[in-house]
């Protein structure tokens, strides 16, 4: 736990103030192109030097939430890890709520041992054991030349925009 040692001026004497590490996870709606979500970010990474200090900005990337949130189904994932005073949380939890285009912001205290992406891959089976599937697998080898599937190739894009197509409709059709 790093700690900073400030002085006040209109004190005579100096004091301790502690100071933890916290991540902070944005999710912006995905209904913004790439380069205004990057604008956002930025916005909120300046919001946030505001009331911290050593504050770093690590996108995550587009994908799918888990459930809709105001009619949105796609978002911008980014984590900021900074350090701030525990006083100061409050006031950087309400100055984040009044932002525009900001779906969820989360502080949690930082914990190094986990980045973005195994904080995704993660998992617990049912008796409560972490692990990780590791079996060898055998592939059986055929004389005859396996069949080719048809030619028609098909963009990422285009998938994605046919998928938006398909969920952007009413969630809960006629409520």
């Amino acid at each position: 736990m790093p700690i900073y040692e400030v002085s006040k001026e209109n004190l005579n004497h100096t004091y301790l103030v502690i100071m933890k590490k916290y991540e902070l996870l944005l999710v912006l709606p995905g209904t913004l192109d790439e380069k205004e979500a990057e604008t956002r970010s930025n916005e909120i990474l300046t919001v946030v030097k505001e009331y911290g200090k050593d504050a770093d900005l690590a996108p995550m990337g587009k994908m799918r939430l888990a459930y809709p949130i105001k009619q949105i189904r796609y978002g911008y994932f980014y984590t900021i890890i900074f350090s701030a005073e525990t006083k100061e949380l409050k006031a950087l939890q309400t100055k984040l709520g009044l932002l525009r285009d900001l779906l969820r912001a989360i502080i949690s205290v930082y914990n190094p041992s986990y980045t973005p992406a195994s904080k995704m891959s993660f998992t617990t089976t049912i008796t409560g054991a972490n692990r990780t599937n590791e079996e060898a697998v055998e592939v059986e080898k055929s004389d005859k030349p396996a069949e080719k599937p048809a030619d028609k190739k098909v963009s990422i894009q285009e998938i994605d925009k046919k998928l938006e197509e398909i969920l952007s409709g009413e969630i809960i059709s006629g409520v």
